[in-house]
Order: structure tokens, then sequence, then C-alpha cells
């Protein structure tokens, strides 16, 4: 199917892969594994003739043709909905209409496989949701959509970069069915994945990757034993003294008092009241009613579409429809005078969503103290100290390593790294976690999630975490906001 032959690649002056030499036979499904930043989804890129490379690579005449190869990636959604943002600025400064793609019409462009899209579309919970712009979107929708596309194109071979990340539990289970299913018709799949437990049983090969080169390729029982899971993601538990060296050095608890005895002295620093929302003819949130009072740190779960994010945007001040509810923040009522500022400068944010917006170029180091600033971006100058507590942040995450690499070159799961830093690095009032541990592989994975329930249990930072992940449990969370669905299609807020 595939023959790679001493194949390299450099991004600009980085070498990226390092003479690769791999083959896959018809018959063979394979998972190309590794920790984040080995090369993975830069090899998916040569594979399709995105990427310049040296070297030479055979493919089947099946698929010579890239139309014949069908891909879906974090990086692709990425794309997409930037593509849709700059539609709707477009909108407003223009005041020209713009068409807004549905689902429907990304999924099936040209309306031919009418009967297998409303199959996917039920399976994935998407039927309601068809008709809708993809603005609108959740995280998950967004993703599951590109999946039906890459499905419904009859691919030849379908590569899924990291498919799972921001899918809910149904959804994970489906997915896996229906890759499942899918090789056992005979379609040849290339899995990249952080995550062995998402690799369906009917992979046979595993090809790992660690910076760049080959670490590992073979037969799957022979690759994924625990001495090689071991050497290939290393162990990045957080040490006791590094731990300790950390909270005193960057002053986690660097907020003015001022500002320690406005949240101390209210019951509650997020309030909701009979809160609606609305998109279109879809109602997202209906009688909602929330409070998380000082000191309490929350975890909120739901399927995709069951308006996670849509709360979230609520306590960020990025939806405008926070001014027509009744919502208190930090003591204070949306619209009765405090700035979108006002509000975000108490709050570190995490997110898909967020992640977006970086496309500029700027270095690591700049991305992290925009943090201090609440800004895409870095505008003015960052103080000694800033700059002093920036870099234990990123040497912490061991990223350090990255600071004067442009952002916009490192892979998905570096830049989540990035962003986490950005969030943390201010000590924020409340720190707003939404799948933060998307695209990270399984060591740093956990170190992110030490580093959480370690604020969340030593510091005054409250945390919100939103998650599909069961696996995630975290001692700092004792409060748990769930969504079940009802009869009416409209979530219901469960509390515990």
């Amino acid at each position: 199917m595939l023959t790679l032959n001493n194949v390299s690649n450099r991004l600009w002056d980085k070498p990226i892969l390092k003479n690769i030499n791999w083959t896959t036979k018809h018959g063979q499904s394979w998972a190309i594994i590794g920790p984040n930043g080995a090369g993975k989804s830069t090899l998916a890129k040569v594979i399709l003739g995105q990427l310049p490379y040296f070297g030479l690579i055979r493919r089947d005449e099946k698929i010579t043709n890239f139309c014949e190869i069908a891909y879906v990636s974090l990086e692709q959604q990425k794309a997409l909905v930037a593509r849709e943002e700059k539609k709707d600025r477009y909108e407003e400064y223009s005041g020209n209409e713009e068409h807004f793609m549905t689902g429907s019409e990304l999924m099936d462009p040209e309306g031919k496989h009418t009967k297998a899209l409303l199959n996917i579309a039920e399976h994935f919970g998407l039927t309601s949701l068809l008709d809708n712009p993809l603005r609108y979107y959740s995280n998950g929708e967004t993703r599951k959509t590109l999946i039906g596309k890459a499905l419904l194109s009859n691919p030849k071979l379908l590569i899924l970069d990291e498919p799972f990340d921001g899918l809910d539990t149904k959804s994970v289970k489906w997915l896996k069915q229906a890759i499942s299913g899918l090789i056992n018709d005979g379609l040849a799949v290339l899995l990249i994945s952080h995550r062995i437990e998402e690799l369906v049983p009917e992979i046979s090969h595993v090809l790992c990757l660690k910076s760049g080169k080959v670490f590992a390729q073979g037969k799957r029982t022979k690759v994924l034993t625990p001495h090689k899971m071991e050497l290939l993601f290393g162990n990045k538990k957080i040490k006791k003294k590094d731990e300790q060296n950390l909270f005193l050095s960057t002053d986690v608890h660097g907020r003015n008092l001022q500002e320690k005895i406005l949240i101390k002295d209210q019951d509650a620093i997020i309030r909701m009241i009979n809160v609606n929302v609305r998109y279109g003819k879809k109602t997202v949130l209906k009688d909602f009613n929330w409070n998380v009072f000082t000191g309490e740190n929350w975890k909120i779960v739901g399927p995709n579409g069951a308006g996670k994010s849509t709360l979230l945007s609520l306590i960020t001040a990025d939806n405008l429809q926070a001014y027509s509810n009744e919502i208190y923040l930090f003591g204070k009522q949306r619209g009765t005078g405090e700035s979108i500022w006002d509000i975000k400068r108490q709050i570190g944010h995490v997110s898909s969503e967020f992640q977006v917006h970086y496309r500029e170029s700027v270095s690591v180091l700049k991305v992290v103290l925009s943090g201090f600033f609440d800004t895409i971006g870095l505008y003015q100058a960052a103080t000694e100290s800033q700059k002093e507590t920036a870099q234990n942040w990123m040497k912490f995450l061991e990223i350090d390593n990255l600071a004067e690499i442009d952002f916009t070159r490192l892979s998905y799961g570096q830049q989540r790294l990035v962003l986490i830093a950005r969030a943390i690095v201010k000590s924020p009032a409340l720190l707003i976690l939404d799948e933060p541990c998307q695209g990270l592989d399984r060591a740093n994975r956990n170190r992110v999630l030490s580093i959480i329930d370690q604020i969340g249990l030593k510091t005054e930072t409250q945390i919100i975490y939103v998650t599909h992940v069961e696996a995630d449990e975290l001692n700092c969370l004792h409060h748990v906001l769930n969504f079940v669905a009802t009869p009416s299609g409209i979530f219901r807020a469960v509390y515990s």
C-alpha cells in the first residue's frame, strides 16, 4: 500500500522527520503513536502530498490520486473554524450577507449520499443540526461532522489523526465500532493517536515515532509492550521538590489583596438565574440555574452539543446573550458597568475554540506572557517578574526549550501545553479548563492533570473543568454539573 525509503522533512529551519523507512501492506491497518512533537501529523501530511520531503515514497495505484485518501485532523478542524469566522467578520464590517456552510454541505457538498448522510448523522446525534451553520456547532459536533465527511467519501485509505479527541462517550463507542467495521470490510486505515486504549482490536500493526525517528514498528503484540511504551512516552510525574519550588517561585497567590477580599466577601463567584440561550431555532440553555460559591471547584460533563461551551462563553464574556440574562460574576451583575477586561482579568481560560485564534507568527514565550494581559498576542512589555513566572511555568510543563519558536510551527499537542501555561501564568481567581488535555500524549496528560490538582488543592484559584474523559479524576473537584438529555431535546442540568 505504502513504502517510504529514507523519508526526511524540514519545516523552515527545523528538521521534523528523519530517515523514515516504513512499509504497509494490503490487509494491514496501522496505528501511528508517539509523544507530542514526534512528527506523527507531519508524516500524515507528507503521505498526503501536503508537505515537501526528501527520500522516496511509493503509493499503491489505488491511492496515487490523493482524492482517494480521506483525512481528518485537529488542524483541519482549526482551519475550518477560522474560515467560517472570517466570513462572520466580513459580514459584520461590510454589511454584505455571507453564506455560512452548514453541516450537510460540508459532509455531502454535492448531495449524492443523502441516505448514508442521515445514517451517520443519526449515530453521531447530528440530525437536528444538519441545516444549521457550522459556526454554531460545538467543538465535538464539528469533529463529528468532519469524520462523517471522511466516511461518506468512500476512500481507499482513511487517515484519522486523533479522531476521538473532543467526542463524548457515546460517540467514541460508535466511532470505534465504525472503524472496526471499515477495517473488516477491507478499508486501509491509519489511526494516529496518543492513547493506546483508543486503538481498536482490528489495528494489526503499530509504528512508533519519537523525535522524528522510527522508535519501533511491527505487529501490535510485539510493539505495545509496557517496557517499550515506558521508553517511548517517558514518565512525567511531578517530583515533590519541583512542586514546592514552583509554587514558591511563581507567586501562586499573586493577585492583589483587594481582589482577594472582593472574592471572599461574595457568597458566590458565579450566579446564574433562569438563564435562556438560543441560536436561531435551537434552544441551548432553558431556565438554567447555577451557583459556584467561594472555594468550590466544579467538573462539567455532558454529551456534545449539551451547552457546555455556551455556558463557559457566558462566564468568559464572549457571549452577548449574557446581557439579556440575570448573571452575576464576582459579585457584579453582567451589564451593570463592568467591562469585558474587568471580567477576563480574573479568569484563565483554555479551550479548543480559543486555540483557533492564535494564527499569527508569535514566539511561544510571548504567547505565555500574553496571559498576563488577556490578549491574543503581546502588545505591551512584560516585567522581569512576569517573564520569570512565565519561564518557571514553561519549565514545569517541559516546554521551556520551545520559548523562541514560532507558536504556529508547533504540533497541536505542544500548542495546547503552551496555552495551558498561558492560562495559569497570572494565578487567576477562576481557571476554566475546557478539555485541557485534548491532543496531549499520556505523559503530558498525567503531568497536566497533576498540576491542575495541585492548583485546585493548594491555591486560591478556583477551577471549572470540562471533560468527556471519565478517566480524568481530580481530587480537587468536589462538585459535578452533568447535562442530561430529555425527550424534548433540551438538556437538563443535574448537580451533585
